[in-house]
């Protein structure tokens, strides 16, 4: 039998902090609040108990329109709307027959959105593209002195078409009509941009 003696300068292996479920929690808690720590000192995050807000960005639309006209070929109308409404979006986008499309977006003043499109597509691409399905019309309405083609869109939308001086407009979302009639009223009477 060979006897292995043991050193006798070794120490005995210190002590582990308890593994029970209250010690995990404490170090899970004290994890936590230094993240919360961490994201408070660095302003990735806020406390507001009330109502959600979103902060929503608004652009400059006119000089929007002016970047847009040197991509298109046909005049860009920019309307003057109420001054609680912001417009938020602003973009150019070509269709599948190359026709180009600038679209403005708005909040309303009621909390609606509002897109405007300007395009020389023939109107049912026009439509399908906005509304993404085939045009359904729903019948005509009158506003700013002339006769616009309403159709039906996704969810709660509908969307407002007619010509103007050869270019074709479109209004789409999903406010109310008085607020539809709006931006059809100043559409027609805006200035355009060469």
């Amino acid at each position: 039998m060979v006897v292995v003696a043991e050193p006798s300068n070794q120490q005995p292996a210190p002590s582990r902090p308890p593994r029970t479920v209250s010690a995990m929690v404490f170090a899970i808690l004290s994890l936590v609040l230094i993240a919360f720590g961490m994201a408070g000192l660095l302003g990735r995050c806020s406390f507001n108990p009330g109502s959600p807000s979103v902060e929503v960005p608004t652009v400059n639309v006119p000089a929007e329109l002016d970047r847009a006209s040197a991509r298109v070929h046909f005049p860009l109308l920019d309307p003057e709307l109420p001054a609680n409404w912001r417009s938020n979006s602003v973009n150019v986008l070509t269709l599948r027959s190359h026709a180009e499309v600038v679209r403005v977006g708005w909040l309303t003043g009621g909390g609606h959105y509002l897109r405007f499109s300007q395009s020389t597509a023939v109107e049912e691409e026009l439509v399908t593209a906005d509304t993404r399905q085939p045009p359904q019309a729903l019948g005509t309405v009158e506003a700013g002195g002339q006769q616009w083609v309403r159709y039906q869109s996704v969810g709660e939308e509908q969307a407002w078409a007619t010509d103007h001086n050869g270019v074709r407009l479109l209004i789409a979302g999903d406010a109310a009509e008085p607020e539809f009639r709006t931006l059809a009223e100043a559409a027609l009477k805006a200035p355009t941009k060469p």
